[in-house]
């Protein structure tokens, strides 16, 4: 029976990650079970790749991260998740305040066998000038491969939620300037997204606010300072995500015939419904 279990749970996890080949060009985030918990509960978050903030859940397979930690004040550690878990995240946090979520997958590769699947893509994600690079240097417009990698974050209350999300030094990172479970109702929630620990501005941002079983989908752009304002309008949940694009490199090119490099940021909170 236990040789069974762990077939089952191995095969799941070969399962859930052959549909990662087919969400390439989703959005990838952390999502706690439950955003607000009490101090020595259990934090149990999933990974997952979608579209429109609904998504596939993955079990945690240690080669898919460079990192996956939980942030409590100044103290960061990583998190004890093993292979097969589902969720992904499961720790008991025994300190009250702003619990931080992090992750880093280490870099995947895609194939776009027709140029419609990467056009599409690019204009979903107001990219325009890749399309007019990508045609300027006369690039392959089929079977031609872009390499990724995701960089997510989320915001838990943990007892009385205080505390402040920072800076974590990921490569492509969000910080939520306003704690969402300390703020008043009248106040909107700022963002800062950071490329390389510096502000990122004029980037396309997505923001999706899912309250029950209703989806509401807005689009920023950021400041000179990478910051946006986001309403706490009738609460619920939120993710926002951006993404960068860079040219692949040489040995990117030679070594897995990737001609781009992709990056994700993403970060989800909740806000009580008014």
């Amino acid at each position: 029976m236990g040789d069974c279990s762990v077939l089952q749970k191995i095969f799941g996890i070969f399962f859930l990650f052959s549909l990662g080949a087919q969400a390439f060009a989703h959005e990838f985030w952390l999502e706690p079970i439950n955003f607000t918990i009490k101090v020595n509960e259990n934090l149990r978050a999933h990974e997952k790749v979608g579209q429109d903030f609904k998504g596939n859940k993955y079990a945690y397979l240690e080669s898919s991260y460079k990192l996956l930690e939980l942030t409590m004040g100044e103290k960061t550690r990583a998190t004890k998740s093993r292979l097969g878990d589902l969720p992904a995240v499961n720790e008991v946090v025994e300190e009250e305040g702003l619990a931080i979520l992090s992750a880093v997958t280490t870099p995947s590769t895609v194939t776009y066998e027709t140029w419609e699947k990467f056009s599409d893509f690019i204009k979903n994600k107001d990219l325009g000038w890749v399309i007019n690079l990508h045609k300027k240097k006369g690039l392959p417009e089929k079977n031609f491969s872009e390499s990724y990698r995701r960089y997510g974050k989320s915001l838990v209350k943990v007892g009385n939620g205080k505390g402040n999300d920072r800076a974590l030094g990921l490569l492509f990172e969000w910080v939520i300037e306003t704690n969402p479970y300390t703020t008043r109702d009248d106040e909107n929630i700022k963002a800062q997204l950071l490329w390389k620990g510096k502000p990122h501005a004029d980037a396309y941002v997505s923001v999706f606010n899912r309250i029950g079983g209703e989806l509401f989908k807005s689009h920023l752009t950021t400041d000179k300072q990478g910051r946006i304002e986001i309403p706490q309008a009738k609460g619920g949940k939120f993710m926002i995500n951006a993404v960068q694009m860079l040219e692949a490199t040489e040995e990117m090119t030679k070594k897995i015939g990737a001609v781009w490099d992709s990056r994700w940021a993403s970060i989800t909170y909740e806000l009580n419904p008014k």
